[in-house]
């Protein structure tokens, strides 16, 4: 494994940390305005719009211009806009700063993502995807408990410039790190594209060329749709872990932060599973999948918080392997085309979470909790076995 690459992914886990810390910061501050609870959903709503807006765009820059600058404007402009958090907290800017952050964070994931198979060997982006769920799981661990802590003694107002901080770092390591971040489109050009009578070369870039591609590509079609019924599984445990919290301890941010503790936990030990996993990586993602949404419906039914923070370790383990092998399969897409098809599967996860949070309050108030979460879950588990057999069946 290079090791100037490997370093890069420590940066980033602390990038990662930040945002764990965030997450549990802007929930305190969120739940300082009056009706919290309206502003909690359009916070995380606000993010998911900027997804869904931005990803094809996301997609196409992507494959279309270097990708390191890329990241490093994502990286610039979010923590640029989670300082305006600090500046002005007040309800509107933040649900402002979380449509900017939702919007660079899909730009810099499809390009780290799609850079990944040049910044180290094809061979071994299944360690490396294991590595980058165990690192992004281990501050996990500290992350949401580290914020939890923070936010009751420092107040959220230091947790939220933090997070800032980690983003202006990774840029500024990001400028002086180099590889081949050239999306493909200039050997595209040379060896797959068609030339035209005039004897210019025609580079398929529009979103119906990927669409094609994906029709040609079952695996790739499955797994970005799949995307989809993922988001809204997890929307419905983001939007419900601060209630289940709340209904064990009145102060939550504590226990708030225990409880994805937990999940990173388990997903440290799923990631390290995974990347030693020499089976078929499509059976392996369908399996960890399915159990998941079984999982994740019995925390939210668990009677014990210790119960419930043991069934979190457990779902996080299935979801820290579901992601290796969904990372690993997606990065087989061809260099030229990798970004948009990132973008496609991008713009339906966060379809997915937009679905999810848009209905998870009034599931909740007509459901309870509980039901809320067990719909989103029987929804998550019919695509997968919808989605598993059609692409199995295709071979």
């Amino acid at each position: 494994m290079n090791i100037s690459m490997k370093t890069y992914l420590y940066v980033n886990a602390l990038s990662s940390l930040g945002s764990r810390m965030d997450l549990i910061a802007c929930s305190a501050l969120i739940f300082t305005f009056d009706n919290g609870a309206f502003w909690l959903a359009a916070f995380f709503v606000a993010r998911q719009i900027g997804g869904i807006l931005f990803s094809p765009l996301a997609g196409v820059l992507a494959d279309r211009v270097d990708r390191r600058r890329a990241m490093i404007i994502s990286d610039l402009g979010a923590g640029l806009s989670v300082i305006l958090m600090v500046v002005f907290p007040v309800p509107l800017v933040v649900i402002a700063a979380a449509f900017l952050k939702g919007m660079l964070y899909t730009l810099f994931h499809i390009s780290f993502q799609a850079s990944l198979p040049q910044m180290f060997e094809k061979e071994d982006l299944v360690r490396v995807n294991g590595w980058t769920v165990r690192l992004e799981s281990v501050v996990g661990i500290v992350g949401f408990a580290l914020g939890g802590f923070l936010t009751d003694h420092l107040g959220y107002a230091f947790v939220i410039a933090c997070d800032a901080a980690t983003f202006l770092f990774s840029a500024a390591i990001l400028t002086r790190m180099r590889w081949d971040s050239r999306s493909g489109a200039e050997e595209s050009a040379k060896t797959t594209n068609a030339t035209d009578a005039t004897g210019h070369t025609q580079e398929p870039r529009s979103l119906r060329a990927t669409l094609v591609y994906l029709a040609k590509q079952p695996l790739f079609l499955v797994i970005s749709l799949l995307a989809l019924f993922e988001s809204i599984s997890t929307a419905s445990h983001n939007f419900g872990l601060p209630a289940l919290a709340n209904q064990f301890a009145s102060g939550h941010a504590v226990l708030h932060g225990l409880m994805w503790s937990a999940m990173s936990v388990g997903a440290a030990a799923g990631a390290f599973g995974a990347a030693r996993w020499r089976g078929n990586l499509l059976r392996g993602l369908l399996a960890s999948s399915s159990l998941l949404s079984l999982v994740i419906t019995a925390a939210f039914a668990g009677k014990s918080m210790w119960l419930v923070l043991a069934l979190l370790v457990l779902a996080g383990l299935l979801a820290g392997a579901s992601q290796v092998y969904e990372s690993t399969l997606l990065q087989q897409a061809d260099n030229r085309i990798r970004g948009r098809v990132m973008g496609v599967q991008g713009l339906l996860s966060r379809v997915g979470f937009f679905i999810g949070f848009m209905g998870a309050p009034a599931l909740a108030s007509s459901l309870g909790l509980l039901g809320m979460v067990m719909a989103a879950q029987l929804v998550y588990l019919a695509g997968v076995v919808g989605l598993g057999w059609f692409c199995l069946r295709k071979g």
